[in-house]
């Protein structure tokens, strides 16, 4: 069973196989809201397997060590992204829209630093945590950006495309990103999985087949969309 959980900025996921699995942890002020929803769905913190954060940002590591100190559960993350956690600050926001621009002072805040219990620089499978799923490298958001592509077709994309705000169902760039064309890459990686859903860091889910209307054109542009951009 997946489970989202929305924070101030964006979402946590709470992954439920034979152990349940924390994906993300929100940002510094989350705390509640995250452990309000696991005492919803019925899950001491004692018994989460792992805490795994796509990416090494405020909003999606900031409540990470607290809910370790609560829960004893291990946190891992990607090599490219384990300086982040280590300085507890987010690095370089990268805007790609005026959006973004408007946005950075209010999302580049600091939260509480911490060593993170397993950094892998490859893919990792969740078996051992109780899930069907691997952990694959989608960096360009950030340099170690990851996704978690479960059994049931459907994947938790961290931030390489965010929700729509306006729009159910359909993909948006995101407002930051510190290499566009490495996440060009990552784009294309998830849509090789051939994806029935994904479940981004920001705003809802959306198809799929939404990647496909980010991939590159023949002449190396990236495909835009019309219309709503929030």
């Amino acid at each position: 069973m997946l489970i989202r959980i929305k924070g101030a900025i964006s979402n946590c996921y709470l992954l439920l196989g034979t152990k349940p699995v924390l994906v993300d942890a929100g940002a510094p002020g989350d705390l509640k809201r995250i452990l309000g929803a696991l005492r919803a769905h019925g899950v001491d913190p004692a018994k989460i397997a792992l805490i795994l954060l796509t990416h090494g940002h405020s909003d999606h590591a900031g409540c990470a060590a607290e809910l370790r100190r609560r829960s004893g559960a291990q946190i891992a993350i990607h090599a490219g992204d384990a300086p982040l956690v280590r300085a507890g600050r987010n690095g370089v926001l990268a805007v790609q829209d005026t959006l973004g621009r408007l946005l950075r002072p209010f999302v580049d805040e600091e939260f509480e630093a911490f060593e993170p219990d397993l950094v892998f620089t490859e893919g990792i499978a969740l078996e051992p945590y109780g899930l069907r799923a691997r952990v694959v490298p989608t960096p360009g958001h950030t340099p170690g950006s990851v996704s978690v592509v479960l059994a049931s077709g459907e994947a938790l994309i961290g931030d390489v495309l965010r929700g729509s705000l306006v729009w159910p169902n359909k993909a948006r760039e995101h407002y930051f990103c510190n290499d566009p064309g490495r996440n060009q890459r990552s784009i294309v990686r998830l849509a090789r999985e051939g994806l029935l859903r994904c479940h981004p860091g920001t705003f809802g889910s959306f198809p799929g087949s939404e990647l496909g209307r980010y991939l590159s054109t023949d002449g190396g542009e990236v495909l835009e969309l019309s219309g709503e951009t929030a």
